[in-house]
């Protein structure tokens, strides 16, 4: 569901920030700031276990709103 949704992850040696997908985030576990060409390591499980918990709770939101209004 939020494998679309963008982040923009700050490169820790010039501060440029780069766009990326959170599906593209999942798939890889470093990229080159294209600010000053740094490697830049993510922590993708720490991402993925957040990404999995904000999925679970949207997931639950979207199951009260659809009782939302209907008589028990």
């Amino acid at each position: 569901m939020l494998e679309t949704a963008e982040i923009g992850v700050p490169c820790p040696k010039c501060g440029h920030k780069t766009t990326k997908t959170i599906a593209w985030i999942k798939a890889h576990d470093n990229f080159a700031c294209s600010g000053c060409g740094a490697t830049i390591v993510m922590e993708a499980n720490e991402l993925v276990a957040g990404i999995q918990k904000a999925e679970q709770s949207l997931a639950k939101l979207r199951k009260s709103l659809g009782q939302f209004g209907k008589r028990r």
